[in-house]
């Protein structure tokens, strides 16, 4: 017969069987955030404020995104074919149709604009790099422990990371906006993209984390009236004009935002000569006025 000390250590020895494995499973992103803390690699749930956007703020996160795959969409095809009214056409189309999907996450540069990527490597690095310091920027702001001490250790750090990339966009004199890009419908819903970004960081910068919730849905809403029918004036300040406390809390950032901005601009522009040689050459030109070659 067994007696009930056996069946008991039977019983313990069990759960421990079952437990150890369970223990061992919830020790496992523990491990892994401390030792992808030392190598660079970063992973979702290694910080509070990492991808801070996408989970506190989703709505928004979703018209970035949708303004991020419109930069690149429209990127590509002014490299491979200029800007035209046909161009210009099928872009808002698409530019418009990817803002009603609301994608989730942001879109994979390469595959977005592989030519251009392949073709204009530093100008597909310098506008990749700001983009991706912008999101950094954006999720140090959102994040739920998120003090001034904490936001500008952690965009300082973001912005020491970009400037020692070889894509560091340098400081020049911005150019004249071609009133000729004023004229085409994708380029002024990127212009209401660029005031998102810009009152979003606004928002987020000037307001308590039990305050922002309500602010940037009051922006989300005015975006959403204002990209039916576009008719902001195309400039490159937007940081500078309507993120006041971000601009005066994150100098640095701001600054180079617009100035990410006016590159941007004057790629497309670069890219409104009629001859493929011509317009390439003319956007690598804008390249090394910023100091990017290739």
């Amino acid at each position: 017969m067994i007696s009930g000390v056996a069946i008991l250590g039977a019983e313990r020895r069990l759960r421990a069987r079952i437990l150890l494995p369970m223990k061992r499973a919830a020790l496992l992103p523990v491990l892994l955030c401390a030792a992808c803390s030392g190598t660079g690699i970063h992973l979702p749930f290694a910080s509070v404020h990492a991808h801070a956007v996408h989970r506190f703020f989703p709505d928004l996160d979703r018209r970035e995104n949708a303004v991020r795959y419109g930069r690149w969409n429209a990127l590509e095809s002014a490299w491979n074919a200029g800007v035209t009214a046909e161009v210009d056409r099928r872009l808002e189309a698409s530019f418009r149709e990817t803002m009603k999907r609301e994608p989730d996450y942001p879109p994979d540069a390469r595959l977005c604009a592989p030519v251009f990527a392949r073709e204009a490597p530093g100008l597909f690095g310098a506008l990749f790099d700001a983009d991706r310091l912008e999101q950094e920027v954006t999720d140090a702001l959102a994040a739920t422990d998120a003090s001034p001490e904490t936001t500008s250790s952690r965009v300082e750090k973001s912005l020491e990371r970009y400037r020692r990339s070889r894509f560091a966009l340098a400081s020049p004199a911005a150019a004249p906006v071609d009133p000729r890009l004023s004229e085409l419908s994708t380029a002024r819903l990127l212009v209401e993209g660029d005031w998102l970004f810009a009152h979003a960081a606004e928002d987020l910068a000037a307001s308590a984390f039990r305050d922002q919730r309500w602010k940037v849905k009051a922006t989300i809403d005015r975006f959403d009236v204002q990209f039916q029918a576009p008719s902001a004036p195309l400039q490159s300040s937007w940081y500078k004009s309507f993120a006041p406390t971000f601009s005066g809390s994150y100098a640095a950032a701001a600054e180079l935002f617009d100035r990410a901005t006016s590159f941007r601009i004057e790629i497309f522009q670069a890219l409104l000569a009629p001859d493929p040689a011509e317009r390439r050459e003319a956007a690598r030109a804008v390249g090394r006025r910023y100091g990017i070659s290739g």
